[in-house]
């Protein structure tokens, strides 16, 4: 079921959260709405299931207009952050209990019961209560009632937030296979990036209530559209130095990295993933510092350097091992460096560059 909502604003009193809202979901597409809190898209996702009014716009499920229609006539199915489970009834009870409402029949409703919790693993815990179910276990019967409903959406908001790391990555991976197998169109809010970047066919990154960049995770990682996308998406974050690019060239302490092609300005920002750094002798390099921090986390080792009046960090070789305070120099590799105007946040680019992120040379001064 396609979803669209076209030019939305949503505004509590004179707080406008909402600001000019547009987005295309296609049939079968699980699109993720990523930001940080307070950003608009918990509310988005609430116009869409009706339980908050559109102040302006339009929304369209399906084609249909249900922009006025009440929550209960839209059949969409929604999940939330607190799993919302009904104590004193079984697994199967709380699967089963959107039909109950619907007055399914009640051999109908015990063979659609069945088969949903198959589908999540739950088969052999339908007799359970949800006090004797793991944190995991409950958000599975939390998916399963929304499933059993077969809606035209799912909306989910923030379900994983409420586990441990290890659980989350088992349930991200169960989200993914199952969307992908029932083929429902699902829009899911997080202010996880790592969730948007895993589960996502598309992701919308939010702020201050406007779309920022709408695209693939890979896309958005890669050729981020402005200051904010391209520092909320990546972990690590993406560094950032500040200087003036001046004659095709960003300066900063001293030292020069190539940027053709893109005018004089004052105030500048190059950004560069932590893969993309490296952490070489004192002297050589683009910038000189020294060592602030080290991270082992098992395959890799996050270094810290102190350089330029930031901090700059880097993914490293799991055997890399400097003293802190080590005088070191640091080196830009590969072509993914991306420049800013420091005061719109704005993208730098040039005719010839217009899609693409900036190449220079490796180590350049």
């Amino acid at each position: 079921m396609t979803l669209a909502m076209r030019n939305i604003y949503k505004s509590f009193g004179s707080n406008e959260v909402v600001k000019g809202l547009n987005l295309e979901v296609a049939e079968g597409e699980f699109l993720v709405l990523l930001g940080p809190s307070g950003c608009g898209k918990t509310t988005a996702l609430r116009m869409i299931a009706g339980l908050e009014a559109v102040t302006s716009g339009d929304i369209l499920i399906g084609g249909e207009d249900v922009t006025g229609v009440l929550p209960k006539y839209r059949n969409v199915a929604m999940v939330f952050q607190s799993y919302a489970l009904y104590p004193h009834m079984t697994v199967a009870e709380n699967i089963g209990y959107p039909l109950k409402v619907s007055k399914v029949p009640r051999d109908e409703m015990s063979e659609a019961v069945r088969e949903t919790a198959r589908k999540v693993h739950l088969e052999d815990l339908l007799d359970r209560f949800p006090r004797q179910l793991s944190g995991g276990q409950r958000q599975r019967v939390a998916l399963a009632r929304a499933m059993v409903r077969r809606p035209r959406l799912f909306l989910m908001d923030e379900p994983l937030s409420n586990l441990d790391a290890k659980l989350r990555g088992y349930m991200r991976s169960e989200l993914k296979h199952l969307q992908a197998e029932l083929g429902v169109t699902t829009v899911y809010v997080t202010h996880d990036q790592i969730e948007a970047m895993t589960l996502a066919d598309r992701v919308a990154v939010m702020e201050a209530g406007i779309v920022q960049q709408l695209d693939t995770p890979r896309r958005i990682y890669d050729d981020p559209a402005n200051l904010f996308v391209a520092g909320f998406v990546g972990s690590p974050p993406m560094n950032f130095i500040t200087g003036a690019i001046t004659g095709g060239a960003f300066e900063c302490g001293g030292a020069g990295l190539p940027c053709p092609g893109l005018a004089d300005n004052p105030r500048a920002v190059v950004g560069v993933r932590p893969e993309d750094i490296r952490v070489t002798g004192a002297g050589e390099g683009w910038l000189q510092g020294a060592i602030y921090s080290l991270e082992l986390t098992g395959d890799e080792t996050i270094v810290n350097v102190a350089a330029a009046g930031t901090h700059l960090i880097s993914r490293m070789d799991k055997d890399f091992d400097m003293p802190m305070g080590a005088e070191v120099g640091v080196e830009i590799l590969g072509e993914r460096s991306y420049f800013f105007d420091a005061e719109s946040g704005e993208r730098l680019r040039t005719a010839s560059h217009s899609g693409q992120p900036i190449a220079f040379s490796d180590g350049s001064r």
